[in-house]
């Protein structure tokens, strides 16, 4: 007998069609449109490959997928197995036993402690970056910002051991690989035409090619026998609990080509849209700067930069408004049921965290700039997942935050950014970017 499902509000007709094709190029706009018409949590059958999707931007539901039920979701087909053959099986891609065995052995290197580590590198490519700057300069902070986490996860992972053009030849390779990920995921049968034109097999071969570039830090690391105290010395001398063994070289690359990928990509984003909202919002970028001035010369350090303050409070409420990771994909290994709603074996359960930063139900002016919501001292349970929530909480979140407060604070306390745009143009990938941020740089009076 076959058991009755209670999925929530079915997108339908006219609207499905829509949904389907336009949602390729616009998924934010569709999805926040379907919200709209159908509820904070709706359901759609994809009629060509017959799946079935339900979409949330309920906390309660999402927090049920994330942590009460965790164990019943792993990441969907959409990133372990179409993702997985362009990336490898980094922890991005990996689930169950594998993904927790990875994660043990690399969590200890993303430690406060580890991360303070760091901070000098960091500081090096900000030096570099920011020093060029001439006088009133014209800018894409789009891509200004692109390149400098670029090279600061490239030096974190590998000190000196890689040139400028291998950076950025990865760089390409990373991009091209996401703009091709992006429309096999969301056109049906797509990646069977992409296949038959050779489409994917170009792009296996450009993600050989970065992992080629990896092995070959891997071995002029291996034959200097030099210990440099970065991420990539950690990965090297990382041991599994159980049989005291190193990883493979293919497991350690795929690591660090996911590692590449997470560690700049969303921070570069995130800064793009931290920056717009600070050159929209004067009393915001004063409040910023006057912090900088009584921090003195603690501003730029570990205990500072990962301390609550006002400069984490833009950083936060930009992610809200912006978040880079726009939605989490899970799906469901067994039947479930959560208050109402029960579905199938299968199911592909999409938890729009745009929808949610913005969600009325839990935010007051939700589309607002207002940092100083976070000074809240319920901050922490609000409906606020810009890393995630659960076991598979962003590894790098700390890195990632004290990364972006020093940038914010080393640019904010010598320039200001006045912007072009008085709104972004967005585009959803693997992660939200803006696909420009022009403007022009002023140094202060002061």
């Amino acid at each position: 007998m076959t058991p009755n499902y209670n999925y929530p509000a079915e997108i339908k007709g006219k609207r499905k069609l829509y949904s389907l094709f336009y949602g390729v190029n616009n998924p934010l706009e569709v999805i926040s449109g379907n919200h709209a018409i159908a509820g904070d949590t709706y359901y759609l059958k994809a009629t060509l490959t017959n799946k079935n999707f339900i979409f949330s931007q309920d906390k309660e539901f999402i927090e049920y997928i994330l942590k009460q039920n965790q164990k019943n979701y792993f990441k969907s087909d959409i990133q372990s197995v179409t993702l997985r053959k362009y990336l490898g099986k980094g922890l991005l891609t990996n689930n169950g036993k594998d993904w927790l065995k990875q994660r043990r052995l690399i969590q200890p290197g993303f430690s406060k402690a580890k991360i303070a580590e760091l901070i000098s590198i960091m500081n090096e490519e900000i030096n570099k970056a920011f020093t060029p700057f001439p006088d009133e300069p014209e800018i894409d902070l789009h891509d200004f910002f692109h390149t400098l986490t670029f090279n600061i996860v490239a030096k974190t992972l590998f000190s000196s051991d890689i040139d400028e053009e291998s950076v950025k030849e990865l760089g390409k390779i990373i991009t091209e690989v996401q703009e091709v990920f992006a429309k096999e995921v969301r056109i049906p049968f797509y990646s069977q035409f992409l296949k038959s034109i050779g489409v994917i097999d170009k792009m296996i071969k450009k993600s050989t090619e970065a992992k080629n570039i990896i092995q070959s830090v891997l071995d002029k690391r291996r034959n200097s026998k030099e210990e440099k105290n970065d991420l990539l010395d950690m990965l090297i001398q990382a041991r599994y609990e159980d049989t005291q063994l190193p990883m493979s070289d293919e497991q350690l690359i795929d690591e660090m080509l996911i590692l590449f990928i997470a560690g700049h990509e969303t921070t570069a984003n995130a800064l793009s849209f931290i920056f717009f909202e600070i050159s929209q919002n004067p009393e915001a970028e004063q409040k910023l700067k006057a912090e900088i001035v009584a921090e003195g010369v603690n501003a730029f350090g570990t205990e500072s930069l990962m301390k609550k303050s006002y400069t984490t409070n833009i950083i936060k409420e930009a992610m809200r408004l912006h978040s880079p990771a726009w939605a989490i994909d899970r799906q469901a290994l067994e039947d479930d049921h959560f208050k109402n709603y029960s579905w199938q074996k299968g199911t592909f359960i999409i938890l729009y965290i745009s929808g949610l930063h913005r969600n009325p139900e839990y935010w007051n002016s939700p589309n607002s700039f207002i940092p100083e919501r976070f000074d809240d001292e319920n901050a922490k349970n609000f409906a606020y997942y810009p890393f995630g929530a659960g076991p598979r909480l962003c590894i790098g979140e700390h890195f990632a935050m004290m990364e972006m407060a020093l940038i914010v604070r080393r640019f904010y306390k010598s320039y200001t950014f006045r912007s072009y745009h008085k709104e972004l143009q967005k585009k959803a990938l693997v992660t939200l970017r803006t696909v420009s941020l022009k403007g022009k740089i002023i140094k202060n009076l002061t």
